[in-house]
């Protein structure tokens, strides 16, 4: 089953982790809330969501879900994805690392170059589907792991796109550009 398209690196990783769980999460509100809230406190789940402490603890308990935004829902969705199984996850990346799995990433983007005599931005949108190298990829998830941010889990992922898509036919000492994501409109993973 294909992922939704998203513009983040994080959430894109997360959906494509969710194909590994060995069970689903909790579909509704308030059994949603309630297992972020043995994993997180309800001061940093509430900034996470951009609610109030106490409204996610009256979500938990099932009161007063008409409050409950539609916008609130999705970061709450995401939140489920982001911290769903993490043991499943680990397993799982590890498994494709170590027997020589894929990790296949489609994105449509813009790209800038950065060579010894400057820097030269790409205006074509490029859609690119790519498998992405082994240790990029074993980059890619160890900084995920760390919950590095989507800025640096993009320069990783710009490393292993130039790597992978535009210097693959040049020799390594002719390989002195560096890629830069510039302008991300879809990013979906597989493996």
């Amino acid at each position: 089953m294909p992922t939704p398209p998203t513009t983040s690196i994080t959430h894109a990783l997360d959906l494509a982790d969710a194909r590994h769980w060995t069970r689903k999460p909790p579909t509704r509100p308030a059994p949603r809330l309630r297992y972020l809230l043995t994993a997180q406190e309800p001061h940093i789940l509430a900034a996470r969501v951009f609610a109030y402490p106490e409204a996610i603890e009256r979500w938990a308990r099932g009161d007063s879900l008409d409050n409950l935004t539609p916008t609130h829902a999705q970061l709450i969705e995401r939140e489920i994805y982001r911290s769903w199984q993490p043991l499943t996850r680990r397993r799982a990346h590890r498994q494709i690392l170590d027997h020589d799995g894929c990790v296949t990433a489609r994105l449509h983007a813009r790209f800038t170059y950065t060579t010894p005599t400057g820097e030269f931005p790409d205006d074509r949108l490029r859609n690119i589907t790519e498998d992405l190298p082994a240790t990029h990829a074993r980059r890619l998830f160890n900084a995920r792991h760390a919950e590095s941010d989507d800025d640096e889990l993009s320069r990783i992922l710009a490393d292993a796109i130039g790597e992978a898509y535009f210097f693959r036919a040049l020799p390594l000492d002719q390989q002195q550009a560096a890629v830069t994501i510039s302008d991300l409109h879809l990013i979906q993973f597989h493996y």
